[in-house]
């Protein structure tokens, strides 16, 4: 499956969850260990100062880094369950809303993805630590954050 196939099938999973639908976040880009997402701010998005409210912020990040942590082992899903246990955000400057749309940046290296499948077939339990930039329009870094993905070998 190319990546361009796999991007669409994962992102149509998240399209079906509410928080999603709520916001609008868009996939972009999806390959192994790589995932871009986006929102273009609605007017219920906005906090009283005119700027995406953290929480999207917040929401925006753990799509991006969820769809990162799934990325290169989507073949290995139907054995794997996946959840993120934490999460951190360090607002930089204000998500002004006008300056979006908003993009979110996810990347793991290919050993981090090798190692991750090795895990995954030896049915060992991960915790994997998965980064996020946040940029607005003119790529201007708005947030940083980091969320811990859980993978454990589905149940019989």
């Amino acid at each position: 499956m190319d990546n361009a196939t796999m991007g669409e099938l994962v992102m149509a999973g998240f399209q079906k969850l509410g928080f999603i639908q709520y916001t609008g976040i868009e996939g972009v880009e999806f390959r192994a260990g790589y995932n871009l997402v986006r929102i273009a701010p609605r007017p219920e998005h906005l906090n009283h100062n005119g700027d995406l409210h953290a929480a999207v912020l917040f929401g925006l990040a753990e799509t991006a880094a969820m769809g990162t942590s799934i990325s290169g082992i989507v073949d290995l899903m139907a054995e794997t369950f996946i959840v993120a246990k934490d999460g951190r955000i360090e607002y930089r400057a204000r998500a002004k809303g006008t300056a979006g749309p908003f993009l979110a940046t996810s990347e793991l290296s290919a050993d981090t993805i090798d190692r991750v499948r090795a895990d995954i077939a030896a049915r060992t339990p991960i915790e994997l630590e998965v980064p996020v930039r946040i940029t607005d329009s003119a790529e201007k870094l708005v947030a940083t954050a980091a969320f811990t993905a859980v993978m454990r070998p589905r149940r019989a």
